[in-house]
């Protein structure tokens, strides 16, 4: 993670703001470090970071068994982001005169020791974060000092590489069978904690899950995954915090396992990392959210296929389907449909006498006419997909109600997404 230092003000030079910005919300990380009484006091910077005699670390120390910082590149339009062992902190010069010009204190104190061990540094722009490369002993390291006066001098150094191996997962595929899971204890079976955090607790809600999904490259929308879902909770201690080493962990073994990722944190660089993904496979439909930065994560998962239709019919006369997704604005069956829709096939195959009216409703942007159709379309489109899967063409009807018959609050986006829906309705059922 980036550094956090406390948020002290001071001033910098007239259009430094925008290009340090990043870096310098990176601070808040050694300002929580040394709010952690329980943790054991970080061990010193690796020796190549050479500083002049007499100077030393600060209390605070940070390091991070793997992180995340962009670094300043004098000239360059965009940081260079750099992964790897991570370390940030200040250092303290005895002896300087506080009035001692900054540039005088780098040119002639800090950068000298460093040069000689090893740093390769390009140019030093006034005001500027110095920026350099150690490329020595099979190392390949970043290092960026800030200088704001001679008991404020920060710094943050990455030792690229991957992540470490005592961090790494490999995740087991979901079981063909639902498992039997616990809201407040243990973890997920197919999604093991990292390892070195603790868990916080859990709980089950019974409310929609509402999950953020990738449209296109640039645009998202929020819809509802599962009829409930479960969150299971995990504090991190201060070297596992980085956003970076969380969505490492996860990302790749949830691919490996088969998991779909539907949207993803962009920028590592942010306070904290999200990964949506979808699993379809093995006659499964299980949605999940990971969640993490800071002190703690949590992973929330609903499980689209656990949901009893035959039984909500029953009960009901109607039931709402989750995980039946269309095009922006069209009729046009998403691929990630496919589980829910074989869902319904296999209620109609195994109830030959069941007739149904497949409802499709919208929220209320558009006229109402606009949308009635397009409710229509759809309900029409998931009939056409249950007609050439072999049901009888009797017994389905298809019916559009636009958004004439909402759920929830058309004022909000979950609101808007939970009216969005296609409804199953048992034809001849009373209630």
């Amino acid at each position: 993670m980036m550094s956090r230092f406390a948020g002290e003000r001071f001033c910098l030079p007239p259009g430094v703001w925008l290009r340090c910005m990043a870096w310098c919300a990176s601070l808040l990380l050694l300002a929580g470090a040394m709010g952690f009484a329980d943790d054991a006091p970080a061990p010193p910077p690796p020796s190549y970071l050479t500083i002049p005699s007499g100077a030393q670390f600060k209390q605070g120390l940070v390091e991070e068994d793997y992180g995340v910082v962009g670094f300043v590149i004098p000239g360059a339009p965009e940081q260079s982001v750099q992964m790897g062992k991570h370390w940030a902190g200040q250092i303290h010069l005895a002896g300087v005169a506080d009035n001692t010009d900054l540039e005088v204190m780098w040119q002639k104190m800090l950068k000298p020791p460093l040069v000689q061990s090893g740093w390769v540094y390009g140019p030093d722009l006034p005001g500027q974060a110095k920026t350099a490369r150690y490329q020595k002993n099979g190392k390949n390291s970043w290092l960026m000092i800030w200088v704001f006066g001679t008991d404020d001098i920060r710094f943050d150094l990455v030792e690229v590489g991957p992540l470490p191996a005592a961090l790494r997962l490999t995740l087991p595929k979901p079981a063909a069978k639902p498992e039997t899971i616990v809201a407040d204890h243990g973890d997920f079976p197919y999604l093991p904690a990292i390892p070195g955090t603790t868990p916080t607790g859990g709980s089950q809600d019974d409310s929609p899950m509402m999950i953020e999904v990738d449209t296109s490259k640039t645009e998202t929308e929020m819809r509802v995954a599962a009829p409930g879902s479960i969150t299971k909770s995990y504090s991190v201690p201060q070297h596992l915090q980085s956003p970076a080493a969380f969505y490492t962990v996860y990302h790749d073994p949830l691919v490996q396992a088969g998991w779909t990722i539907v949207h993803q944190t962009t920028n590592l660089l942010s306070a904290d990392a999200v990964i949506n993904a979808h699993y379809t496979n093995n006659g499964r439909d299980i949605w999940v959210m990971l969640h993490g930065g800071g002190d703690g994560y949590t992973i929330q998962v609903g499980d689209a296929g656990a949901q009893d239709l035959a039984k909500q019919l029953d009960q009901d006369c109607h039931v709402a389907l989750y995980g039946i997704n269309f095009d922006f604005n069209k009729a046009t069956l998403r691929p990630d449909s496919d589980p829910t829709l074989e869902k319904v096939l296999a209620l109609l195959k195994s109830r030959p006498d069941l007739k149904l009216e497949v409802q499709g409703h919208t929220d209320n942007v558009g006229s109402d006419d606009y949308n009635l159709k397009l409710s229509d379309a759809r309900a029409a489109s998931v009939v056409a997909w249950l007609v050439s899967k072999g049901i009888d063409a009797d017994r389905l009807t298809a019916h559009g109600y636009g958004m004439r018959q909402p759920i929830a609050d058309n004022g909000s986006d979950d609101g808007r997404a939970k009216n969005r829906r296609v409804e199953l309705r048992k034809q001849g059922c009373g209630k």
